[in-house]
């Protein structure tokens, strides 16, 4: 692994010592008239973990280094590998393993910066007794999505643990569904990710319910998830615009995990129908899920050999990849 760049190392090791469906989504950094034009395409419509990444318009980091960057937001992971891979976008913000499935399919993807170094796959239950371990699920109605990818990770962290899966029942609804159901009582649980557990706390706290969660990363599902995803081309005909990209979305990082409260200001600025609690608390989980040991010791951008290996493992043996796709393929650490 390359040695990352000072200003990664020095503030990411402070900041870890110091305890450190929507409307259509565009906004724009300001720019010179000669600035480089470039799009990043977010994995869903923007909320609280994209707070990590408006510093960067806010305070100019993509402006200093001549970049007139557009955000604009896809339908998942899956949707922003076709359009990234299409020309629609430079960049796109897209879950790893969604990457890993769209290079096996022949579209040419690859990471450069990771940035939820932990996965945030959760299963999400209410009442008692806690859905606190991957066994807590038997016994329990639980609502996923058709294609859900928690689902399919659940299952595989499920063999790891010796869950009855013939004890789980399934509920397929739609994504804006789940939540609602659980709610509802209509389900024991949904598949969800630990992002979105603040919302269920507020909302379990107004009907005087109790919410619990686990990690799938906790019980064998130790994965990279989203990280900055372009074209080979891009890296080919432009590395040095690559290389900004990216400096300038680790400067904000930095700025959001120093500067939190400001974080959640500048984010509401751009979008303004946000709850500020909710943001924050969002935040701060998706700080949680990119301060980790690996981080500590190579900065933020970096990606781990043995990490990915396991990653494109996975989407071997429990997603839909049967191409081959190999390291040199799916990520590259020399832009960060």
């Amino acid at each position: 692994m390359p040695k990352p760049n000072d200003l990664s190392r020095r503030s990411v090791a402070s900041a870890i010592l110091g305890g450190a469906l929507a409307a259509p989504f565009v906004v724009r950094s300001a720019h010179a008239q000669s600035a480089r034009k470039v799009t990043f395409l977010l994995d869903v419509p923007v909320y609280s973990k994209h707070a990590l990444f408006f510093p960067a318009l806010e305070n100019g980091y993509f402006a200093k280094r001549g970049l007139d960057v557009t955000f604009s937001a896809a339908k998942g992971s899956a949707d922003a590998a076709q359009r990234v891979a299409a020309k629609a976008a430079d960049f796109g913000f897209i879950d790893a393993g969604s990457a890993i499935l769209a290079r096996g399919k022949g579209l040419p993807l690859k990471l450069v910066t990771m940035v939820h170094y932990k996965n945030m796959m959760a299963m999400v239950g209410m009442g008692e007794p806690p859905l606190d371990r991957p066994k807590a699920m038997e016994g329990r109605k639980v609502a996923a999505a058709a294609g859900d990818a928690v689902r399919t990770g659940f299952i595989a962290v499920a063999k790891q643990n010796g869950v009855d899966l013939g004890k789980v029942s399934w509920v397929t609804t739609d994504v804006p569904n789940k939540r609602p159901l659980l709610f509802a009582g209509k389900v024991d649980a949904t598949c969800d990710y630990a992002v979105n557990f603040p919302v269920y706390e507020a909302a379990a706290v107004k009907i005087g319910k109790k919410v619990s969660q686990f990690l799938l990363a906790d019980y064998g599902l130790d994965i990279y998830s989203n990280g900055v995803t372009t074209r080979d081309d891009v890296l080919k005909n432009d590395p040095a615009m690559v290389k900004n990209f990216n400096d300038a979305l680790v400067e904000s990082m930095i700025f959001a995990i120093d500067n939190r409260d400001e974080a959640v200001r500048i984010y509401l600025k751009y979008n303004t129908q946000a709850n500020p609690e909710l943001t924050r608390a969002g935040l701060d989980v998706a700080i949680a899920h990119l301060l980790v040991p690996e981080v500590a010791q190579h900065g933020i951008g970096p990606m781990d050999t043995g990490k990915m290996t396991k990653t494109i493992k996975a989407m071997k043996d429990y997603f839909d990849l049967s191409a081959e796709v190999t390291l040199g393929d799916i990520f590259s650490n020399d832009y960060v």
